[in-house]
């Protein structure tokens, strides 16, 4: 993974804290309701909540102008992977233009994602990661959530936390993978500590 992704993806995660430290996104249904489900209704569900938390990031980062929130809610559905963006690069800036505003000439910069972006936004090293780095925040953290709730459905009373592995997991997971807790008083993730960009490790049953 490259460096200069690894620090704008933590700094972006030191920005959101500052906002809203603690605070979660609102489930979209309950427990019960969620086990009731098939899946690909559950994929809905989560998929949604997904894209209601990138609008309260994206919202709350001052990377974006107040006033293109409400576009920018309309073309986000788009994102949905590492290293991109839902901004059309049909129209980009030129050299000059990229020059004048201080981003790396470069970049492939999207006239329509500069539009949008403060100067705060366009000052990062690559302006283009950081709606993806929001998405992957809230894909692990709302995913892992309605994990715990498929478990708890399926009857289970025990899980273990496991990590993905590789450069974006933090020292503070080392101590708990393979640990065994109850359900019910799992830690939280992200665990006190953690310093990886966003919280990849998940729960798995026992």
């Amino acid at each position: 993974m490259a460096a200069d992704f690894l620090e704008l993806a933590k700094k972006v995660r030191e920005v959101l804290a500052t906002k809203h430290e603690g605070e979660d996104v609102k489930s979209l249904i309950n427990a019960a309701n969620y086990a009731a489900l098939n899946p690909n209704e559950r994929k809905d569900v989560i998929r949604k909540e997904i894209l209601a938390g990138m609008k309260r990031d994206i919202e709350n980062s001052g990377y974006f102008k107040q006033e293109k929130l409400s576009y920018l809610e309309t073309i986000i559905p788009k994102i949905g992977g590492y290293f991109t963006d839902p901004f059309s690069y049909k129209d980009c800036l030129s050299d000059e233009e990229k020059t004048a505003l201080h981003i790396n000439p470069e970049l492939k910069i999207s006239r329509e994602m500069a539009d949008c972006m403060t100067e705060k936004g366009l000052s990062e090293t690559d302006p283009r990661q950081i709606i993806p780095i929001i998405y992957y925040m809230n894909v692990f953290s709302i995913s892992r959530k309605y994990k715990l709730m498929e478990l708890r459905s399926r009857g289970i009373t025990q899980v273990k936390i496991v990590n993905m592995g590789g450069d974006l997991d933090c020292k503070e997971i080392e101590g708990h993978t393979g640990m065994i807790f109850p359900i019910n008083d799992v830690p939280v993730l992200p665990l006190p500590g953690c310093n990886a960009p966003y919280c990849r490790c998940d729960f798995d049953a026992v």
